[in-house]
Order: C-alpha cells, then sequence, then structure tokens
C-alpha cells in the first residue's frame, strides 16, 4: 500500500507522491513531483490487494489497457490526459502510470457553477450558457474517441478533469478498439448509469453508441445536478422536465436503451445545442 512521500520510478524519472487525490476500483491517484519541481498526477495500480487470481488478472487488463490506449491516443492532447510514462513491476506487484495533473475536477467546476446559478436565483441547474461550453467540450471528446476507433464505456463525470478552460477524460482502462467485434468472453461492466445498458448485458456488441449514451447521461446531470436513475431522459422525482427542447431531444436521442436507436457522433456533432447560432439560445 502505497503513502505519502513514497518515491518511484517510472520510465527513468523519479517521482515523489504527496497527497492521494482519489481512488477506484483498480488503482488510486496521487498528487507527485518530480526533482525539478514538476507537479503531475501519478497513478498506482497495486496488483497485490486483489483477491484472488482473476481479481488479479482484471487489475492488470485494466493497467495494460489504460496504457495501450493512451500510447494509441498520444497525440490527442487537447481532450485525452497526457501520459509521460509507465511501469510495471511484477516482482513488487504495482504498476504507475504518470500523467498531467488537473487543476480542477469536472463535479468540482459543476458545483461552483451550481453555486453561482443559486445565488443569481435562476431555476436551471448551471447557466444555459455554461452548460452548453461544457457540452461542446464533451462532444469534442467523444469525436476524438471515435476518431481514434476508441471506445471509452465508462465516460462519467469522475474521468472528467479540466486543465484550465479544456475539458479532458481520464481513466481507459476499460476502454477498447471500436472494431473489436463481439465476443462472447468481451468485457462486462462500466459505472451505472452512465455506462450503457450493453456494457452489463455480455449479449451485444459494445459499439461507439455506448459513449453516445454516456454523453446523454452526463448532461442529465449538468441539467438537473443527479445522474439519470431512471436510465432514461425522465427527469428526477419531483422535477419539473428542462424548458430547453434542444437538451430535451439530445436526451431523449443519447438515452436509449436499444444502441442502434441512439444517433451517431456526427448528429451530435451538428445540433444545434452543440453548435449554436451566433446568439446562444436555450
Amino acid at each position: 500500500m502505497m503513502n505519502g512521500n513514497q518515491t518511484c520510478h517510472i520510465h527513468g524519472q523519479l517521482y515523489t507522491l504527496l497527497s492521494r487525490l482519489g481512488h477506484g476500483t483498480y488503482g488510486s491517484v496521487w498528487k507527485s513531483v518530480t526533482p525539478n519541481g514538476k507537479y503531475v498526477a501519478v497513478k498506482v495500480f497495486d496488483f497485490n490487494r486483489a483477491k484472488n487470481p482473476m481479481g488479479y488478472n482484471d487489475r492488470l487488463n485494466s493497467f495494460t489497457t489504460e496504457v495501450k490506449m493512451a500510447r494509441k491516443m498520444r497525440n490527442e492532447t487537447r481532450h485525452i490526459v497526457t501520459m509521460y510514462g509507465y511501469e510495471y513491476i511484477p516482482r513488487h506487484g504495482v504498476g504507475f502510470i504518470a500523467m498531467e495533473l488537473s487543476n480542477e475536477s469536472f463535479l468540482d467546476r459543476i458545483q461552483n457553477l451550481h453555486q453561482t446559478q443559486l445565488r443569481s436565483r435562476a431555476s436551471d441547474y448551471i447557466s444555459p450558457r455554461e452548460r452548453q461550453r461544457i457540452w461542446s467540450q464533451l462532444v469534442n471528446v467523444i469525436l476524438a474517441l471515435h476518431q481514434y476507433g476508441v471506445i471509452h464505456r465508462d465516460l462519467k463525470p469522475a474521468n472528467l478533469l479540466f486543465f484550465g478552460p479544456n475539458l479532458k477524460v481520464i481513466d481507459l482502462g476499460m476502454a477498447q478498439d471500436e472494431f473489436t467485434g463481439y465476443s462472447r468472453h468481451q468485457r462486462i461492466g462500466g459505472t451505472r448509469p452512465y455506462s450503457a445498458p450493453e456494457c452489463f448485458s455480455g449479449q451485444m456488441p459494445i459499439t461507439s453508441k455506448a459513449d453516445v449514451w454516456s454523453a446523454g447521461a452526463i448532461l442529465y446531470h449538468i441539467t438537473y445536478g443527479k445522474p439519470p436513475m431512471f436510465e432514461s431522459a425522465r427527469p428526477p422525482l419531483g422535477v419539473l422536465p428542462t424548458r430547453s427542447r434542444s437538451i430535451q431531444e439530445v436526451l431523449d436521442r443519447c438515452l436509449q436503451q436499444i444502441a442502434s436507436r441512439r444517433p451517431d457522433h456526427q448528429w451530435l456533432v451538428h445540433h444545434p445545442l452543440t453548435k449554436p447560432m451566433k446568439k446562444f439560445r436555450n
């Protein structure tokens, strides 16, 4: 188990772990620093914490997948977090990935925007303008993944970070190549209700339409302040539906249980919510 002030070598570079930023199913993320004073994030995979060989293999698969996808998308620096290096040490049962350090999480940004909106006594969870800006960046993230033939499968607020004004996606450990095709042995999992229903069934192929579902679920979150617990465009209990016809249309189309009924990436790109007229309209 890692602790603060421990050091590790990743691709020939020394890093000192300072403070833990968060943790997930397969690892923890630490704010770290190099000897020359550069601050980065280091993701630590502790394979020794696996309770059985299957758990060990799941952790290792997540680590190798994240490295593979990050290398595949290494030239996509605007929308995908930049990986600086990685290291796997079998004898110690650990793996490390060094990456750029964010200055604000997606959830923190949304909460701050919500507090600003509350002070203005407006009914929207965050302002329509800020919502549209975030949505447009999210669509660019989705489009970048699609252009590189990557299905993230686990897009959710916790896997989105802001680097200054730029929104980027992290945690590619559940990702898969878009053209892998269906297999009854394909990985099952994600995060409900942000991951598409087909990610959990094992009975149908997982296509790029899974990330379209996730985009809709995240838009739902920044519209209502909650995840779509009904796994549909239906608003939360006791909450009136959004007044925006554009948002309602996107939610209705993206949050379709059957993948083939969801729109493709180009529909998202050209939708008025993504590319509004010169004067933004709700």
